[in-house]
């Protein structure tokens, strides 16, 4: 019972705090999805359907990378907006400051067809623009 309780305030305790990340704004860059490398057309329900499964499936990576200290938590507290944007070329998911608060995703989801990078790549992304000497953004040979 008591290890119930304690178990009951743990959780509460947690879910109060919430993550890193709940507070970014997602948006998508308009013109990188209408003028991408793979010629794709997106309507706009589909884009936005995309940018709300994209919009979770970021925050949720970012959470648990401040969790696990991939990520420093004061680095993703002081983010008010990240802007998706689809980049023919970009084989890895690539996540850069593009001003103060504001971070820019770049990936080739126009060629992937709206897919989302799986969490851990999403994770060394953003880990490399936290910290860009950091092991995760190590080429092999460095």
């Amino acid at each position: 019972m008591i290890g119930a309780m304690l178990f009951a305030s743990v959780l509460a305790s947690a879910a109060g705090q919430g993550g890193c990340a709940d507070h970014w704004a997602v948006v998508l860059n308009a013109e990188s999805f209408a003028s991408n490398g793979a010629g794709k057309s997106f309507g706009a329900t589909e884009l936005e359907a995309f940018r709300s499964k994209a919009e979770g499936q970021i925050k949720a990576a970012i959470n648990a990378a401040c969790q696990s200290g991939a990520v420093k938590s004061a680095a993703a507290r002081g983010i008010e907006r990240i802007s998706i944007s689809s980049a023919s070329g970009a084989s890895d998911p690539f996540i850069y400051s593009t001003a103060k608060g504001q971070l820019t995703f770049e990936w080739i989801f126009a060629e992937e067809d709206l897919a989302i990078p799986a969490e851990k790549d999403v994770i060394t992304g953003a880990a490399c623009w936290t910290n860009p000497d950091g092991p995760a953004c190590s080429s092999p040979g460095d």
